[in-house]
């Protein structure tokens, strides 16, 4: 995205501006830096044959669905962000959301087994920080492993 740099004060204006928004000075001698949109070319664009959301076909180069408004997104098989995050039913990976619901369960499970113990006795249990810490971090990681 290029930018208009104001003349007098030196901030950073939107390509399309006219007048800068901090001092107000006019941007039509302003010099532009980086690329402007109309030299940008979209047209290589790999975008697929219907929106993802609403179903409806998409023109070919578009960055947004014209019916819903929600960004067009390709999905680029074997690059590495692909491969790393597709579910684990393919690739016997984890997702970041997958370990961590699953480290939230064993944490909440251990919770409700020492609320048991503690009510079953009668009593209180203590745990101090430096064995906490160290517990929760083991079942986050335990939760990691489980998925690979």
């Amino acid at each position: 995205m290029a930018v208009k740099i104001c003349t007098d004060c030196g901030e950073s204006n939107a390509e399309g501006s006219l007048i800068c928004v901090i001092c107000g000075s006019s941007l039509k001698d302003a010099m532009m830096e980086g690329t402007p949109n109309t030299v940008k070319d979209y047209s290589r664009n790999a975008t697929p044959a219907t929106c993802q959301h609403c179903n409806e076909r998409l023109v070919l180069g578009s960055l947004t669905c014209r019916y819903c408004g929600s960004v067009v997104s390709k999905t680029v098989k074997g690059s590495r962000y692909y491969s790393d995050h597709i579910s684990s039913g393919e690739s016997g990976g984890s997702t970041p959301m997958a370990t961590f619901g699953r480290g939230c369960l064993w944490l909440i499970l251990g919770t409700l087994g020492l609320v048991l113990i503690a009510v079953i006795t009668q009593s209180t249990i203590n745990i101090p920080w430096f064995i906490f810490i160290p517990v929760v971090i083991l079942v986050f990681w335990m939760a990691s492993k489980k998925g690979k």
